[in-house]
């Protein structure tokens, strides 16, 4: 019960602040495969769970709808100027070094309908979790 404790913990440490979980784990005490599929699991679970959980978030925003609504036109358009000028990258390969909450509702916010980002920024979770999990290991592999 209490090693399966510890994997949670991980894993919802991993959905939140990627890069800082593998010393944690290596910490508790955790081997470096063990560390590899929590983190990266929790890491991925946590993307796609705050990603489908965006729309609930901002549906249930009472701060929705703005008083002004020439506002909300003008500030719409920066938005999509500044997506249509610098693409999605920017989001998809810093998402680990912000937090994975906030990454996850940013790229479903602007790039809902591409199937395309959502696969790509999943891939680069379990690249920067690999890497995380290789740099910080005791083993002393890179």
């Amino acid at each position: 019960m209490e090693l399966i404790l510890q994997y949670l913990t991980i894993a919802l440490l991993a959905s939140v602040r990627l890069l800082m979980t593998p010393p944690v784990a290596f910490l508790t005490g955790m081997s470096l495969a063990e560390t590899l599929i929590t983190v990266n699991t929790g890491g991925i679970t946590g993307f796609l769970v705050f990603y489908y959980a965006s729309d609930w978030i901002n549906w249930k925003n009472p701060r929705k709808q703005p008083r002004h609504p020439g506002k909300r036109i003008k500030r719409l358009r920066q938005i999509l100027r500044y997506r249509n000028r610098v693409g999605p990258w920017p989001f998809i390969l810093t998402s680990p070094f912000l937090s994975v909450p906030v990454s996850a509702f940013v790229i479903r916010k602007l790039y809902r309908r591409s199937v395309w980002i959502l696969l790509i920024s999943l891939l680069t979770i379990l690249f920067w979790g690999t890497l995380s999990c290789l740099v910080f290991s005791p083993v002393g592999l890179i």
